[in-house]
C-alpha cells in the first residue's frame, strides 16, 4: 500500500469516526439512525478501489468499537452493511464498466442506480439475517425465536420491513452522498486516481 493510500484512508477514517460521535444523525422510528458515517468509506471506494475500501472498513470496525455508543455490536453491523454497499458498487462498476476518470453522465446515472440497487439487494437480506440471528438477540437479550414477534408487535409492520426500510434509506444516503462528494474531488485532482 502506498503512502498516499495510507494517508487518504487515515484522513477519511478519522472523518467517519468524527461523524459517528457528531450529532449529525436522523433517528428513525425503527431504532436505527440515518447518519453519514459510511460516506467516507464510499469515497475511499471511488478514489482508491475495492481493496482499499475493505481495509478501511476493517479499521472502521475497530474505531467504531472504541468510540460508538453501540460498541462492537453496532460496529459489526455497520461493517457488514457498508461492505454490502461496497460489493454493490464493485458489481455495478464491473457490469457498467463505468470509469470515474472518463466521466459520462448517462453511464454515471446507470452506474449509481445499479450500484444502489445491487447494494440494497445484498444489504437488506444480510441485515435481516444478522438482526434475526445475532444483533437483536444480543442487544435485547431475547432468544431468536422471540425476535420477529417482538419487533412486529412494537412496530406493527413485518420484521423484514422494519430492517429493510431504514437500511434502504441509509444506503441511498451512503451511495448518493459518497459518489457526489467524490466527483468534484476527482475533477479537481484527476491524478488522485492514478
Amino acid at each position: 500500500m502506498k503512502a498516499r493510500e495510507i494517508a487518504l484512508i487515515g484522513l477519511l477514517l478519522s472523518l467517519s469516526l468524527v461523524l459517528e460521535v457528531s450529532p449529525l444523525k436522523v433517528p428513525t422510528q425503527w431504532g436505527m439512525s440515518i447518519d453519514l458515517v459510511a460516506v467516507p468509506m464510499v469515497i475511499i471506494y471511488v478514489i482508491m478501489g475495492f481493496w482499499s475500501s475493505v481495509t478501511a472498513l476493517i479499521l472502521l470496525f475497530v474505531g467504531l468499537s472504541l468510540v460508538s455508543s453501540a460498541s462492537w455490536l453496532g460496529a459489526s453491523m455497520k461493517f457488514f452493511a457498508t461492505l454490502s454497499l461496497v460489493l454493490g458498487l464493485e458489481l455495478a462498476k464491473r457490469i457498467t464498466k463505468f470509469d470515474f476518470k472518463n466521466f459520462n453522465e448517462k453511464k454515471f446515472v446507470i452506474f449509481v442506480v445499479l450500484a444502489y440497487s445491487m447494494g440494497i439487494a445484498i444489504r437488506i437480506p444480510v441485515m435481516v439475517i444478522m438482526n434475526y440471528y445475532y444483533a437483536i438477540p444480543l442487544w435485547l437479550g431475547i432468544p431468536k425465536e422471540q425476535v420477529i414477534p417482538t419487533i412486529e408487535e412494537w412496530f406493527h409492520i413485518p420484521f423484514w420491513l422494519v430492517i429493510g426500510i431504514p437500511n434502504a434509506i441509509q444506503s441511498a444516503v451512503d451511495v448518493l452522498v459518497g459518489v457526489l462528494v467524490s466527483l468534484p474531488v476527482i475533477r479537481a485532482l484527476p491524478h488522485i486516481l492514478e
